[in-house]
């Protein structure tokens, strides 16, 4: 089954939040529960990105490949209202690998 970008805006309704001033966000905890509704959808994809501003946040990106009614929906991630925070267990090797850069 196919389903355009506003079928999956209505589908997500009451899991979408927003606040004053801020973009709209998905609980964390909603997320599974986004995905099960999503699932019967064959041109729709749901992942977990890290923000366009690469600030270390996460959003949950919705791909709809529709010829017409497709696009892409951006939703922040929160955890009792504040911001998901990315976190990389290896980051520290990007660190060494800046410092190699400056001085070789």
């Amino acid at each position: 089954m196919k389903a355009y970008i506003n079928e999956i805006k209505k589908k997500i309704a009451p899991y979408v939040h927003s606040a004053f001033l801020d973009r709209e966000y998905i609980n964390e905890q909603d997320l599974p529960v986004v995905r099960i509704l999503l699932r019967p959808f064959s041109n729709v994809k749901v992942s977990i990105e890290k923000t366009r501003q690469d600030d270390g946040h996460l959003d949950c990106v919705i791909s709809v490949d529709a010829i017409l009614g497709g696009g892409t929906l951006r939703y922040e991630i929160r955890d009792n209202g504040r911001r998901k925070k990315y976190y990389d267990p290896l980051a520290w090797i990007d660190e060494i690998e800046k410092w190699d850069a400056l001085f070789f």
